[in-house]
């Protein structure tokens, strides 16, 4: 994403008006402040009963907040916020405070879609951050096939490619594109030592081990056909928990049809889905007896793309609490689009991307943190 020069905005569209045969009286700094003000707006966010819900990062100071992990006693995300060149994407840190700090800044990766922090078995580069990115910046690049890079957050220098994903076997649609989540699985389990890279443009999702081999772990092409959105790996470690989109990331959302699904460590998928219910489910976590237990998932609802460009977007985003009985229940709503879960101190951190996104074409920093807890 293009970081957004408000005045030179302002400029172009006043230029628009005069050329339309306008007095450019609609650019004046009223109606831009009118404009960004609605863009910009904080949610509404409406929480369960015995749940409080709170702005940890208004809109104004992120672009598509994604992905969080945990790393020296810090809580890191990623954020596509911004293009430098043919790079693009930052790494922060984020505390309680709703204080950010960048770890990664812009002009050192490609747009990070996803990302996890190498365990031991990757001998020297362990600790470094391995990302999935796509090949080249802008909406062109979300549809050709993503790549994965090594960066040491430590030193100056620019990412390295170490695999190209390539193009599935079958299927109509083939790239590896629309990156979405990425991490290692767990140590200790059958999942150790393999980072796992989900491309939604084709159903797949890669796994990448210590030499860097890259190689295709399971396609969504059989009986629970459809685009992973997330993942997560369930406490015992023996199997990884998918949020799938029915129809692929291409088709319109249907109310009601996505699913979480499970999927054991040599690629097998259970035909027996985990849930079931979402419009379009995205990050996936099992709580703990803090937050009430039990699975939780973001929903983006309608994501709206191409996204609206002076119009704010359907406040249609949730979290669900997947029951024992499989039945979901809202734990919070009034988000825009909800992806990636977090636990922090018995809070549950959730970003939300908003508007602005590679493929929307919605260059805004409107993208928000909230935090979700139980009343004391």
């Amino acid at each position: 994403m293009k970081r957004l020069d408000f005045h030179g905005l302002c400029a172009v569209w006043c230029m628009v008006s005069t050329l339309l045969g306008g007095s450019g009286g609609a650019c004046a700094a009223e109606e831009t402040d009118l404009l960004l003000e609605r863009l910009l707006q904080a949610p509404s966010v409406v929480a369960a009963s015995g749940y409080e819900a709170r702005v940890l990062v208004p809109p104004g100071r992120l672009y598509d907040p994604l992905w969080m992990h945990p790393r020296n006693g810090e809580l890191w995300f990623n954020d596509d916020g911004g293009e430098e060149g043919d790079k693009g994407s930052r790494l922060l840190t984020l505390d309680g405070r709703g204080a950010l700090r960048v770890v990664v800044p812009l002009g050192r990766m490609l747009p990070v879609t996803g990302f996890d922090f190498a365990p031991p078995a990757f001998g020297q580069y362990a600790g470094q951050v391995y990302a999935l990115t796509q090949a080249e910046v802008a909406a062109p690049g979300t549809i050709r096939n993503h790549v994965i890079q090594r960066i040491d957050p430590k030193s100056d220098q620019p990412a390295e490619v170490v695999c190209t994903l390539r193009e599935v076997a079958s299927g109509a649609t083939r790239e590896s594109g629309f990156g979405v989540d990425a991490r290692f699985g767990p140590a200790g389990s059958p999942f150790a030592d393999r980072f796992f890279a989900l491309a939604a443009y084709n159903n797949t999702i890669y796994q990448m081990n210590a030499a860097h081999e890259c190689s295709v772990f399971v396609t969504f092409d059989g009986a629970l056909a459809g685009a992973p959105m997330g993942l997560a790996f369930a406490p015992d470690g023996q199997s990884m928990l998918v949020t799938l989109k029915p129809g692929g990331l291409m088709a319109k959302s249907a109310p009601g049809s996505g699913m979480v699904v499970r999927v054991g460590p040599y690629g097998r998928v259970d035909p027996t889905p985990v849930a079931r219910g979402f419009t379009l489910p995205g990050g996936l976590l099992v709580a703990p007896a803090a937050l009430g237990g039990g699975l939780l998932v973001t929903d983006l609802g309608d994501i709206q793309s191409p996204v609206p460009m002076t119009q704010a977007l359907a406040a249609d985003g949730k979290v669900y609490r997947v029951a024992e009985d499989g039945r979901l229940e809202t734990l919070a709503s009034g988000l825009i689009n909800p992806l990636g879960l977090y636990v922090v101190d018995d809070a549950l951190w959730v970003t939300d991307i908003n508007g602005d996104f590679i493929a929307g074409k919605r260059e805004l920093p409107d993208g928000f943190v909230v935090t979700l807890s139980r009343r004391r």
